[in-house]
């Protein structure tokens, strides 16, 4: 199964075929996609080909919540402010003066990075403003045009 592919459980092996599937070695990627489409364990566990325990179990492992992982998407920039803030505020001055000169100015210069970019990549595009301008561009391209056929 290609990895980068998305999951459909049309493409997942049939349960008639000849593949031994009692070494439960299903990748935890389709697990998860399954999980994140929202299928409880039972329905995973028809789709992969092994029990419900074992899907229960498999997630448990790696303590997997669909509910933590979308309230982490959904307040991504905040949980990394804060452990920004939390990194940076344990490096105090002799830490920093134990550092030799290169690794300090790669320090700034990486820490210079990132702050520049960060508004940039958080900016909001407004689609309005967006269509709007669009539409300008269009209505002065048809009169450019008209103009220039109009003198021929």
């Amino acid at each position: 199964m290609n990895e980068n592919k998305a999951i459909v459980p049309d493409e997942i092996i049939s349960p008639d075929c000849d593949i031994d599937r009692s070494h439960k070695n299903i990748p935890i990627q389709t697990i998860i996609e399954y999980r994140n489409r929202g299928l409880g364990y039972s329905e995973i566990a028809k789709l992969t080909g092994c029990s419900r325990q074992n899907v229960e179990q498999r997630l448990s492992i790696i303590e997997y919540s669909k509910e933590d992982l979308e309230n982490f998407k959904n307040h991504r920039k905040d949980v990394f402010a804060f452990l920004q803030s939390k990194l940076l505020n344990s490096i105090d001055t002799a830490e920093i003066k134990e550092l030799n000169p290169l690794q300090r100015i790669i320090g700034a210069g990486i820490l210079f990075d990132k702050e520049e970019k960060l508004p940039k990549s958080t900016e909001r595009i407004d689609a309005v403003a967006l269509t709007v301008n669009i539409e300008e561009l269009e209505r002065r391209k048809q009169e450019l045009l008209k103009s220039i056929f109009e003198k021929k």
